[in-house]
């Protein structure tokens, strides 16, 4: 469904039975539009409806993780525990996407709007003010939602607005409970946006429609940039304004606290001219940047993929992308399809005609190129990207590659990799009581462009050879030897 229809046929919302079927169509949609056929499409029942809008039935709605913060300790994040659930609130959000569009100032989650334009609004500046806002999400109850669903440009009926409200919050524990409300289940819960559902980031764009624009009237009262990415407010200027006591500082808390946010005080920064100032993970002075790490990280893996091979390059990556994104990542991340994300952000942050980006850009297609035209692809579609026999592959990586059979009498092979558990599959012909000299471990594409290792026997592939390498002790500051200035 385009916006146009979603629109008049959310104008038209009656009953429970009006929202199942519309969720039901951008579903159906989205299934076709994924190349499945319609037989893949399972509607939606009433059961679903009611049971998910509830916020009440715990189960079976979300499941809950904990991951790092850069700043030290952790973040909850609590994420649709069932694929039923997450396509019914991505419908939900399709439904608000075609509805609502997001204020000027708000550059999260919002179509054409991202870090790289959060940070031009701050580029050039000399004093650039940022505050978080504490427990951003969870912040907003439910029925502060119900009451922005009456509103323009939504307009449902307090039915319609009460359905999508619970199916779009949680219950979570009252850190504080009043115990004089003695016979008040309210006491214990409140219902609030969970951090990790699909629909959260649109519905606190939303909620911040008043925050904005007043946010905004006050930067233009002091003469300020002003933009907002989630939680991460940003002002900006050439004078400075922003003395602890002063004036603009405290009608800013006045506000932010008016419209039901607290600062994190924590994370409150003024960042002057002359000292490294970012936006956003965005550096901004007179042009956009990032930082000398991330084109430093890319560097290195890129270096070691061309000299030591990509096996070796996957067990320099993982540690950190598992530090990073483990928390969320299940089986083995892509390091081609990682790399390619990264340089896709150098590019949209540098511009493509930038030289540190061409360069980098160069250097990774070379080497997809290079191990493209080595590949060898059997007939079932399976390209073997790099092979080692077993016993230099445990040799090179410091690495004891176990084979395990199961109770059915079917084996795999179990190792660490990168200080990640990895797992590789047999081909039928391989003994069970094959030594390891005999055999060999390929890292692998099926016809889905999906990674995988294979052990198989060793004179099936020709086996490369290649230099023996310490990960551990690996120079990781490259820069002369790939000769590329930072830019």
């Amino acid at each position: 469904m385009d916006k146009k229809q979603i629109v008049k046929q959310a104008s038209q919302l009656k009953s429970k039975e009006d929202l199942l079927n519309l969720l039901n169509r951008i579903k159906r949609d989205e299934i076709e539009e994924m190349g499945f056929d319609a037989f893949k499409f399972h509607p939606f029942t009433m059961r679903h409806l009611n049971y998910y809008c509830n916020p009440n039935n715990v189960f079976h709605r979300y499941r809950q993780f904990h991951i790092k913060k850069k700043s030290g300790g952790s973040r909850v994040i609590t994420a649709p525990r069932n694929r039923s659930f997450m396509m019914m609130l991505q419908a939900v959000n399709e439904i608000l996407k075609a509805i609502y569009s997001p204020s000027d100032y708000a550059m999260g989650f919002t179509e054409g709007r991202s870090v790289v334009t959060n940070a031009t609004i701050h580029k050039g500046q000399n004093y650039i003010f940022n505050i978080d806002l504490k427990d951003f999400f969870p912040s907003v109850e439910q029925s502060r939602v119900w009451k922005r669903l009456q509103l323009k440009p939504f307009n449902f009926s307090k039915q319609m607005a009460n359905i999508i409200a619970g199916l779009c919050s949680m219950r979570q524990v009252k850190d504080v409970i009043d115990e004089t409300k003695e016979h008040n289940n309210d006491k214990k819960f409140k219902y609030v946006l969970p951090q990790g559902s699909p629909v959260s980031p649109i519905i606190t764009n939303m909620i911040c429609d008043t925050l904005d624009r007043r946010l905004a009237g006050l930067a233009r009262r002091f003469g300020l940039h002003y933009s907002r990415y989630a939680d991460d407010i940003t002002f900006s200027s050439m004078h400075y304004v922003y003395a602890s006591n002063g004036k603009f500082r405290t009608e800013l808390c006045r506000l932010i606290t008016e419209q039901g946010f607290t600062i994190n005080e924590d994370k409150t920064r003024l960042q002057k001219l002359g000292a490294r100032q970012e936006v956003t993970g965005i550096i901004v002075s007179q042009k956009l940047n990032v930082t000398k790490e991330y084109v430093r990280d890319i560097r290195n893996i890129l270096y070691i993929w061309d000299r030591y091979g990509y096996t070796a390059a996957i067990a320099q990556f993982l540690p950190k992308y598992t530090a990073a994104k483990g928390h969320v990542k299940k089986g083995n991340p892509d390091l081609q399809n990682v790399i390619d994300g990264k340089l896709m952000y150098l590019k949209m942050v540098k511009g493509d005609e930038d030289s540190v980006y061409t360069r980098l850009y160069s250097k990774f297609q070379s080497l997809i190129q290079r191990d493209t035209s080595s590949e060898k692809t059997n007939s079932y579609g399976i390209s073997y990207v790099e092979t080692t026999t077993v016993s230099k592959f445990e040799q090179i990586n410091k690495t004891t590659i176990n084979f395990v059979q199961d109770g059915d009498g079917k084996r795999h092979a179990e190792f660490t990799l990168g200080g990640k558990k990895q797992y590789a599959t047999f081909m039928t012909i391989v003994k069970t009581d094959e030594i390891k000299d005999n055999l060999a471990i390929s890292n692998c594409r099926n016809p889905k462009g999906e990674m995988f290792w294979l052990i198989h026997k060793a004179d099936k592939v020709t086996v490369p050879t290649k230099p023996i390498i310490n990960i551990d002790e690996l120079n990781n500051d490259l820069d002369t030897l790939l000769n590329l200035p930072y830019g």
